[in-house]
């Protein structure tokens, strides 16, 4: 449970392609650290490994950052974007914490961002979670409980959206709107960000019922879809 992103994607990436979005992820790591988000490697300590093989990230463990004990399972609120203070963070609070913008509770790392060129989950075959799926494409996700390095992750999942394209599947516990900070970053340093969005997609899913009864419910599942110029969907 928390706040997370999920993708589905190659188990190899070709050689030119990775660099290519590795490329680009370089170019946002001032830029980001400007925006108050500076990156450390998998654990928070140390530098974040960047290289034709790996990206490799989290948010700085030792951020000296005031700890917050209220911050508990925190998602954002429908309009939060942006980085802020935690003591002002809070904006309600229901089954979890709902955040006004983008904060921690003393230390900015949470998950790490794992996005390797070839994937070490295509040969795990003793956990079926890792298996590739029936487009080929694996599984991965990062919980960034919505701390500021959310948007380092969400601008490292818009850049490889923009190579892979239809072989990267992208879902999103947030809405466009939580997206907007990463959408804006890559359009002013790579020129790309306004071509993609976070659209609600309605389906069916069968659920548990009663008696061991099965029930259909409607769930909305927010995907990252590239967009024409226009504003339409590819």
């Amino acid at each position: 449970m928390g706040y997370s992103q999920h993708w589905h994607r190659p188990a190899v990436i070709a050689d030119e392609v990775f660099q290519s979005i590795r490329e680009d992820f370089e170019k946002l790591i001032l830029p980001l650290g400007d925006l108050g988000v500076p990156l450390a490697d998998g654990h928070g300590r140390n530098e974040p490994t960047i290289n034709n093989e790996e990206i490799r990230f989290n948010g700085v463990h030792d951020c000296g950052h005031p700890k917050c004990e209220e911050i508990c399972i925190p998602y954002p609120l429908e309009t939060a974007r942006g980085i802020g203070p935690s003591h002002d963070a809070i904006g309600d609070c229901d089954w979890t914490v709902r955040l006004k913008y983008r904060c921690c509770g003393g230390s900015c790392a949470h998950e790490a961002f794992d996005f390797p060129k070839v994937s070490d989950r295509e040969v795990n075959t003793r956990d079926s979670r890792w298996e590739p799926d029936v487009s080929g494409l694996v599984f991965y996700w990062t919980k960034t409980a919505f701390k500021p390095y959310d948007i380092a992750v969400t601008a490292a999942l818009l850049i490889a959206k923009r190579y892979l394209r239809e072989q990267l599947v992208v879902h999103s516990n947030g809405l466009d709107q939580q997206w907007a900070d990463a959408k804006e970053l890559c359009q002013q340093q790579l020129g790309y960000g306004d071509w993609f969005a976070i659209i609600e997609d309605p389906r069916i899913e069968l659920w548990p019922g009663p008696n061991g009864t099965q029930i259909e419910r409607e769930v909305r599942v927010r995907l990252l879809v590239e967009m024409d110029p226009a504003g339409f969907r590819l």
